[in-house]
């Protein structure tokens, strides 16, 4: 997804370093830009090397099916090794994917048509995911893991390694807003989901994220990280996007750096995706029709006190984001 912000020579060259450094899973998604074409570009001459994911946001089956032949023209490839039904998160987009004419069956006929090969599911509530994957429909699960969002390795793992589920763990550093993105790294791995997603735009972060993941982490190890995990605390947001600031507030980004800026744990990345994301914070207090029923929280399925956050984030904030 970062490489729609990229330029095409960034890309070739993040891309082929990976190749060459033993890196062969990749993902992207049809909603990602040019992101697509732009991997197409850069490593589809090397395809017998890759495995190749991609997404469709689609609801209904001829949508899904068009998305999966402009995903493949995209791409450079004939086939595609796992397609995506992206960003399941409503208990009513699960159920119009699965029905009649929705976008499970255009994957379907992608797939009997050889055009696909395995068929996932990605999205941002985990304990809703487990209770999609009983359906056996999908081989693969795509979801939040990193020291803040904590929830898929008690409400998700155990399901899919009982069915037998191919796990890919994202935003491992949370987008980036982890300053020691080696403990983040190596908390995840710790976890064991079968594929780790980061974002390598770089030669440097591609060797870096290697550095930090090839070794087996420890029983040891993982209590010690577990434990600092603890240390920095979450506030129970899962990125579900459920929620809406009427001033402005980019809810999710604020309360999953939130506990990094109150540890002091925040990357360089990081504040600049809190100075965006907290920009009209101070005027949260003052919001008259949120006062008695703050708005973002009543559509939050894990009611939480998103208002409550957000004050006191402004009260400990008083200059500036």
């Amino acid at each position: 997804m970062w490489f729609r912000k990229l330029p095409q020579s960034a890309a070739d060259e993040s891309l082929n370093h990976c190749l060459d450094s033993g890196i062969s899973y990749f993902d992207c998604a049809r909603d990602y830009g040019d992101a697509e074409i732009k991997v197409g570009r850069a490593i589809s001459h090397r395809k017998n090397e890759f495995f190749i994911a991609t997404k469709t946001h689609a609801r209904d089956a001829n949508s899904a099916y068009r998305e999966i032949n402009e995903s493949r023209s995209r791409l450079q490839v004939d086939q595609i090794d796992l397609l995506q039904l992206h960003y399941v998160n409503h208990q009513s987009e699960f159920d119009q994917i699965v029905s009649s004419g929705g976008a499970l069956e255009g994957a379907l006929r992608a797939q009997t048509e050889g055009l696909i090969r395995h068929i996932g599911i990605t999205g941002h509530r985990p304990e809703k995911l487990a209770q999609w994957l009983e359906s056996e429909l999908f081989s693969t699960v795509l979801f939040h893991l990193n020291p803040t969002q904590p929830f898929a390795g008690t409400a998700l793992l155990p399901t899919t390694r009982r069915l037998g589920i191919g796990t890919m763990a994202m935003r491992p550093i949370g987008s980036g807003v982890a300053s020691d993105y080696r403990m983040a790294l190596r908390y995840v791995r710790g976890h064991s989901p079968d594929v780790i997603v980061s974002g390598l735009t770089s030669p440097a972060i591609v060797d870096s994220n290697i550095k930090a993941l090839e070794e087996e982490v420890t029983a040891t190890e993982f209590a010690a990280l577990q434990a600092k995990a603890d240390s920095i605390g979450n506030n129970g947001c899962r990125r579900c996007n459920y929620c809406e600031c009427p001033v402005g507030i980019e809810i999710p980004d604020t309360l999953i750096a939130e506990p990094y800026w109150a540890a002091s744990l925040m990357s360089e990345q990081g504040r600049n995706i809190w100075a965006e994301a907290t920009g009209s914070i101070h005027s949260c207090a003052d919001y008259e029709p949120c006062k008695t029923t703050p708005l973002c929280e009543q559509p939050c399925p894990y009611n939480l006190p998103i208002r409550d956050i957000i004050l006191s984030v402004s009260d400990r904030s008083p200059n500036a984001p």
